[in-house]
């Protein structure tokens, strides 16, 4: 029987959706990583991430490392460690606003914020999206993205069909989002 090993990987067009485990309750999305970031870094600086859990979003393309040897390249190559606390510290930053937005912020705010990160993300404006994986992801009634996508819609900001939102007015939509310290930013 082997040993499992940690593994980190850096995306490189793939989409890793971050969730926080609620005590007792559903999970909720407080993040998103892109190509601008790696999944499982926690492994290689020798940290637990039993209250976290990340799911593929969109496929794609990562590189693949063992944890445990870029944490051995850590220690011997501190200047790695710096740009790795820099995407940490901007990761803390995303999280703490999108906090504050689930907090003060109304739902098509939400929505849109979201919306945005995730074409900041995946680098498209087409997105791969149901009502249902957005409710479980900003922790509403599904009939609540439902609505809030339709008045989206009304005012000619995005389109959508089943499991597939178009972003027509990405102008308008970073206002919308941006009215609640847009996370992507």
């Amino acid at each position: 029987m082997s040993e499992s090993r940690p593994k980190v990987y850096f995306l490189l067009d793939a989409c890793v959706t971050l969730w926080v485990n609620k005590a007792m309750q559903s999970s909720l999305a407080v993040g998103l990583i892109g190509s601008e970031g790696a999944v499982g870094l926690g492994s290689a600086l020798g940290q637990s991430t039993q209250h976290l859990h990340f799911e593929v979003q969109k496929s794609g393309q990562a590189w693949c490392v063992d944890g445990r040897a870029l944490q051995g390249l850590l220690q011997t190559n501190p200047s790695i460690l710096r740009v790795i606390a820099r995407y940490l510290w901007q990761m803390a930053n995303d999280i703490a606003r999108m906090a504050a937005a689930i907090q003060s912020e109304d739902i098509p705010t939400r929505l849109a914020a979201w919306l945005v990160l995730c074409a900041e993300r995946t680098h498209s404006q087409q997105l791969s999206l149901t009502h249902d994986q957005l409710a479980h992801m900003l922790g509403v009634r599904r009939v609540s993205i439902t609505l809030a996508a339709a008045k989206l819609k009304e005012q000619g900001i995005l389109d959508y069909k089943r499991g597939t939102i178009d972003i027509l007015d990405m102008d308008r939509l970073l206002k919308l989002a941006d009215s609640s310290a847009h996370v992507g930013k």
